[in-house]
């Protein structure tokens, strides 16, 4: 236990992710154990959480595979290397070596004896939200997305402290409308879109089909993201979503050439299809790049932008004030930690979530 924890406190202090945009890192001290929400890089790539005076720790929870979130796994002999909780989906992912510890994607279970309720969380393939059985419930949702239409959502259960995605601050453009800014520029001819495979690639892809696109062009990823979601991730999805997924499996196409509506990863450039893609075509007129998601610092596709070679809008992946709001009112939350946004957004979160206090504290008793 922590020499300043009095006997019987929990206590959660935010490491990184919360007040500035960095990568995910919490630690949760409770009933003499240290458990370490999520390990993060990023967003700008080589960015990793300080751990230099937190080990050793017992248990590393994650809440999805994303890189801000699974990046820093590189860190674990810092930490005393421990066991590594997540859900099956999520640990297939991992490097090889990590000591993986299965949580369920919807139902109850433990880390370390530490009760815990999980759902998913509408945002990527494995990912959940965990509810910790301390005092009257700690939340931590991860990323999470109410409005996703191919990834499920389930509401969580009561909590009275909340640490939760807030990365859209008081954004309040619903979806349906992403839809109307991404359709006008479907018609301009050949369109690249960079995107995750694990997360919004194919939701909006699936988009795309639903609207009566078939020339839709893939890289690898993309192929081999959609056939799992067919396969053993189909579990983080819709109900009734799964023809539809085999209908987009059976109708994208590899990418040949700028032609048709194009998604690959990486997302910024960095690596995969992308990486070659934009070297091909960041001189030439078509094809047109379309960045729908943040824009890391610093990487290729940052210097698309400024160079006015590609465009940017929001499909969104988070959620909205209103879905936080919502949330915060549906758990009851008395205390709400806003993860994943700048400091300069606490004031108007404060309004909208009032009564419930909200605090960026960098330790919080529970």
């Amino acid at each position: 236990m922590h020499p300043k924890m009095r006997q019987g406190t929990a206590v959660l202090h935010l490491i990184s992710g919360v007040g500035v945009k960095g990568p995910a890192c919490f630690l949760l001290e409770v009933a003499g154990l240290r458990l370490m929400l999520d390990l993060g890089e990023g967003p700008p790539p080589g960015l990793f959480p300080n751990v230099d005076d937190i080990a050793p720790i017992d248990a590393l929870v994650l809440s999805h595979g994303h890189r801000d979130h699974v990046g820093g796994l590189s860190l674990l002999p810092k930490l005393g290397n421990p066991p590594v909780y997540a859900t099956d989906i999520v640990l297939r992912a991992l490097p090889e070596g990590v000591a993986g510890r299965r949580l369920p994607v919807r139902g109850r279970g433990d880390v370390l004896g530490i009760a815990l309720e999980t759902g998913r969380n509408g945002h990527a393939p494995g990912g959940i939200w965990l509810r910790f059985a301390i005092g009257d419930g700690l939340l931590y949702t991860g990323d999470f997305c109410a409005e996703s239409m191919l990834y499920a959502y389930d509401p969580p259960p009561p909590a009275s402290t909340a640490l939760m995605d807030c990365s859209y601050g008081a954004y309040e453009v619903p979806l349906a409308e992403c839809w109307n800014k991404l359709a006008s520029f479907l018609e301009r001819g050949p369109l690249l879109l960079p995107v995750p495979a694990n997360g919004r690639g194919p939701e909006i892809a699936l988009a795309l089909l639903r609207h009566g696109r078939t020339d839709i062009f893939v890289d690898d990823a993309m192929q081999k993201a959609l056939r799992a979601l067919g396969d053993g991730a189909g579990i983080s999805l819709r109900d009734t979503i799964g023809d539809d997924i085999k209908r987009l499996a059976s109708t994208v196409k590899p990418i040949d050439g700028a032609r048709g509506i194009m998604l690959a990863g990486s997302a910024d450039g960095t690596s995969g299809a992308t990486a070659r893609l934009f070297g091909a075509w960041q001189d030439k007129p078509e094809p047109a790049i379309l960045f729908t998601g943040y824009v890391n610092p610093t990487t290729p596709a940052d210097q698309l932008v400024k160079s006015g070679r590609a465009q940017t809008m929001r499909w969104n992946v988070h959620p909205r004030l209103s879905d936080t709001v919502a949330l915060v009112q549906a758990t009851q939350a008395k205390t709400v930690v806003p993860a994943f946004c700048d400091r300069p957004q606490l004031t108007a979160l404060a309004t909208a979530f009032a009564p419930a206090r909200i605090t960026m504290d960098e330790r919080i008793e529970l």
